[in-house]
Formats: C-alpha cells, structure tokens, sequence
C-alpha cells in the first residue's frame, strides 16, 4: 500500500510524506481546522489505517471528549479553571451575549461550559515534535462571534482514550 485516501485529506502517498497537512471540514456547524503532522517520511500500512480510523470517529471522539472535559469541570480540573477564568475575565454584558442569565435550570459554569466548541484536531502519528500523545483537540468558546484565543485542549492516545485535559492560549 503506497497511498491511502484519507477523510477530508484525499489521496496521501505513504512512502513520500510531508511534513505537514491541513483540512478544513464542518462538525455540527461549526467550521474544523484538521492537520496531520509528520515526523518521518513514511509510515507503516497500518499506522495509515489507524489514521484513516480516527478521522472516521471523529464525532464519537468529540463525544467522548466533552464527557472528558465534564468530568475534569466537576472534579475542579483544568476545565473548571478554564470556566472560572472567563467568569472572571469578561464583563456581564459580554456573558450575556454568550449564556442565559435568566436560566435558572443551569448555572453560568454549566451553560458556558456548554457552549465550548472543538474547532480544531491536530494528528502527530509519529510523535512530530517529540509529542507522546496522538490526538489532539482544541476547543474554545466564541465571543463576540469568533473562537477566542484559550484553548481547552484534549489529548488522545491513537484509539481516542484521554491522554490529558490542558488549558493553553
């Protein structure tokens, strides 16, 4: 197998890798920045089969994430750290313009921890820039229409397990 047609990718040559692909696709409305990242220039048949799994899955993952992220929020995680800063950060009225302030079914917490988006997966196969994880996937909150710049970040071992929950910017 010298090629593989991989989801939102198209036809990649196995044996004369780039460093580098990017991809753009749409996941529940929302617009997802997609990016394989390579260390070598060739991998195995079956590292490319793997790949071509984990696109397909990319839903069930984004899923399974949010159930990561929920957990990480209720045991006071880096998720809960992520929330409260942007509590603390923005002013009433931009909250406003993001969560129900009316809603008393759902604390500001709940709701704007509902309102966090995956906007980006980046895949390092090959462990690219010394990285010990597979998956990653960024998400973040839009304000004033537009993702901001924190990131709650999910990184995965190949099959999509939890490697870590991380807040970067």
């Amino acid at each position: 197998m010298a090629n593989i047609d991989l989801p939102h990718f198209g036809q990649i040559d196995l044996t004369q890798l780039k460093e580098y692909y990017s991809a753009e696709t749409v996941l529940s409305g929302t617009m997802l920045h997609l990016d394989l990242n390579f260390e070598n220039k060739s991998i195995s048949g079956e590292q490319a089969i793997n790949i071509k799994v984990f696109l397909d899955n990319i839903s069930a993952l984004d899923i399974q994430n949010k159930s990561s992220i929920d957990k990480s929020f209720n045991d006071g995680g880096e998720a809960a750290d992520y929330i409260n800063f942007y509590l603390d950060e923005l002013a009433e009225e931009e909250l406003r313009n993001i969560i129900d302030y009316e809603d008393k079914d759902k604390s500001k917490e709940q709701q704007l921890l509902s309102k966090l988006k995956l906007i980006r997966i980046g895949l390092y196969p090959d462990g690219k820039y010394g990285t010990d994880y597979y998956g990653v996937f960024d998400y973040s909150i839009d304000i004033d229409g537009e993702p901001c710049n924190q990131l709650l970040v999910v990184k995965t071992n190949e099959n999509g397990d939890l490697d870590h929950v991380t807040w970067e910017s």
